[in-house]
């Protein structure tokens, strides 16, 4: 069966891509490190047709050095040729007998899964069966592209007709070295019609694994002609809508010379508009015949043009046999010794080294197949049994399986439900459960045996301790052992080293319950020396702010603590005042402490008109008929009356020697003649 290759539209990447098929079909080793540069080493087989048994590989004439021997890989040249060569040659008949001795003998991997030592010991041969392997070259490829190419192998079994994708998977994946082994063998004699029916079942497990391949290049393909249709419909609805236009034009031409006829004054013009109107209505029947000729035309192109995309796009599969490979594989038993900790056994499997197959692999209580699931065990007696069948320490493997008797007693672990032998379990000393050692631990502190569930780590050191030497700190949720816990001196409650302060007046040991930060500097106090704002505490037990003794301001009039939101400067002497302390003059409207205040007027406005006029400020004197003043160390409050309108209340700020503000004075104090 030759397979033709079209090489008029090849291009680098196609070219790489066939290259690696071909060489690696027939044994090549390829080193593709460097992109430009392919070093080859030819099996047997190449080195006899390609004369050499090593190679450089390079894909354009830019990359190729003289005098170094590259060989250049393009449509005309001499090597690629012989790779057309190599493809286009008749498939061969080879002939492989597998043995142990030619693939690589596993035991199965259930029985290493399970902490199992295994040994193969011996393998002998019983029998031995016999499968066809088809080896294809698929092309995929459509008119406007050169194809890509997937080798596949396929092994059937003549006799059943059956697929043995595990046999084509081992002999593929050890090929090179059987190809390097001198491996031929008589020939097997097998009737014509099982050839044929096992050739055309290989046929169809290669159409079933192209599908795949075969779909994506159709929908790759059904991507390119989607976009080339859309523009080619493009292109001519275009054409199309300029021929709708000339007949648009065209009626224009017809409506323009009715409605000049219709707005004639003389009646040769009129004469002149019906004749050029009829003109334009026989040029418009004539076009309208040609649009619709042209149109036809346009469509019938445009068909064409959309079914040759479709064409070019086109999915074409052939499939070439390049060789047969008569395959037989022996089976046999294998003898395995297996070990564990506490226990050894020897078993014979039936073994298929050609698809790494085991047989007789049971559990000697249920014989169930253990390499279907279950982790195999050695039972104390040396019974090789499946896990569901035995029962086993879970720390050091000690099994004893259902069949026999038990010769130590295990204990169900109260954590993981687990069983343990008596060598590996404890007991806790907290509830008296079991535990397996995995989840038991002894306490640090007083060295007896705690579960898991009665004892944690220390969230402070990560030691572990029972629960009796553990304390729970409220604030971080945490356990800790004793070296790592501190009682608050005020209330006596545990707590982690954290969350224990020592207070920076005392040196006490308190808790968060009982301690707080001043405000000002960060100190830790306790109870007995920090002092909260007495409005904050009024507001909101949350709100409150403690200070430390040394940044405590209290009230100058009634000596209580008071916060910067709640304390203002007395505006006489020194010292702050809270709220409760603190009063509004009724005339200048300045505050001041209530001790400044007399019937509700400070001293200054209580001596108005006593303050010399020279030291009124002249600015303030000639905006009014009259001013009177009167003055206390930190203000002058000035009133000015005017001939017409309100008088004023001028406050002026004696150390600062400004006006801080002003306001009409009340008309109902003027009419009583208070000022």
């Amino acid at each position: 069966m030759n397979s033709e290759v079209d090489t008029s539209i090849l291009n680098s990447v196609n070219i790489k891509r066939f290259t690696k098929s071909v060489l690696e079909e027939f044994g090549a080793e390829i080193d593709r490190s460097d992109r430009k540069e392919w070093e080859v080493t030819f099996s047997n087989e190449l080195s006899k047709q390609l004369g050499r048994q090593q190679g450089t590989l390079v894909f354009h004439p830019a990359d190729r050095e003289m005098g170094t021997g590259h060989l250049l890989v393009q449509p005309g040249t001499r090597f690629f040729s012989q790779l057309l060569e190599l493809v286009r040659q008749p498939g061969t008949v080879g002939r492989l007998r597998l043995t142990e001795d030619d693939l690589q003998v596993t035991p199965p991997i259930v029985l290493r899964e399970s902490g199992l030592d295994v040994n193969i010991s011996d393998f002998n041969e019983r029998t031995s069966d016999f499968a066809l392997a088809f080896h294809f070259r698929v092309q995929f490829e459509t008119p406007a592209s050169f194809h890509s190419e997937e080798m596949f192998s396929v092994t059937i079994d003549p006799e059943t007709q059956t697929r043995l994708p595990d046999l084509t998977a081992r002999l593929t994946s050890h090929l090179p070295q059987l190809l390097q082994q001198n491996n031929e063998h008589s020939r097997r004699e097998v009737s014509e019609s099982k050839v044929e029916a096992s050739y055309k079942e290989a046929q169809q497990a290669v159409v079933d694994r192209s599908r795949p391949f075969v779909s994506e290049i159709r929908e790759e393909a059904d991507e390119s002609a989607g976009e080339r249709i859309e523009e080619i419909s493009e292109w001519y609805e275009q054409r199309r809508t300029e021929l709708e236009d000339q007949i648009r034009e065209q009626k224009e031409e017809v409506a323009k010379w009715r409605n000049k006829q219709q707005k004639a004054r003389k009646a040769e013009t009129r004469r002149r508009y019906i004749k050029n109107r009829k003109e334009a209505k026989r040029d418009l029947n004539v076009l309208r015949k040609q649009v619709i000729q042209k149109r036809d035309e346009l469509d019938d192109k445009e068909l064409k043009e959309i079914d040759e995309v479709i064409d070019r796009n086109e999915v074409n599969v052939d499939v070439s046999l390049l060789g047969v490979t008569e395959v037989t594989y022996v089976r046999g038993t294998l003898t395995l010794e297996i070990e564990s900790n506490h226990a050894d056994c020897t078993v014979g499997l039936s073994y298929l080294p050609a698809t790494d197959d085991f047989h007789g692999l049971d559990c000697g209580v249920c014989s169930r197949d253990l390499t279907e699931g279950v982790l195999p065990r050695i039972c104390a007696s040396g019974h090789l049994v499946g896990d569901p069948c035995s029962t086993s320490c879970r720390n050091c493997g000690l099994a004893y399986c259902n069949n026999c008797e038990t010769g130590s007693a295990f204990y169900e672990c109260e954590i993981c439900r687990e069983d343990a032998c008596e060598s590996c379990a404890e007991i806790c000393s907290s509830c008296g459960a079991s535990s397996c050692d995995d989840h038991s631990e002894p306490c640090s502190s007083c060295d007896s045996s705690t579960c898991h569930l009665c004892g944690e780590e220390c969230g402070t050191c990560g030691e572990f301790h029972c629960e009796t030497h553990l304390s729970h700190c409220p604030d971080c949720n945490d356990y800790h052992c004793e070296d790592h816990t501190e009682s608050c001196e005020v209330c006596g409650s545990l707590r982690c080293e954290s969350h224990v302060d020592a207070c920076d007046e005392c040196g006490d040991l308190v808790c968060s319950d009982h301690s707080d930060t001043c405000t000002t500097c960060g100190k830790v106090l306790c109870d007995s020396h920090i002092e909260y704002c007495g409005v904050c505490s009024a507001e909101s037990d949350d709100s409150q702010r403690g200070f430390c003794r040394h940044h405590s301001i209290r009230c100058s009039v009634g000596g209580e603590v008071i916060c910067g939101d709640h304390r203002v400067s007395t505006t006489i002497g020194s010292g702050h005042v809270c709220e409760d302390h603190r009063g509004t003059c009724s005339f200048c409207n300045v505050d001041y402490s209530d001790t400044e205040l007399v019937d509700g007027d400070c001293s200054a406005c209580r001596s108005l008109g006593e303050t010399d006029q020279d030291h009124i400020p002249p600015e303030v004197s000639i905006e009014f008929r009259s001013v009177k003043a009167g003055t206390n160390e930190a203000y002058m409050v000035i009133l000015g009356k005017k001939l017409l309108g309100r008088n004023r209340v001028i406050v002026y700020d004696v150390k600062k020697d400004e006006e801080t503000h002003r306001h009409s004075a009340g008309m109902f104090k003027q009419l009583l003649g208070d000022y």
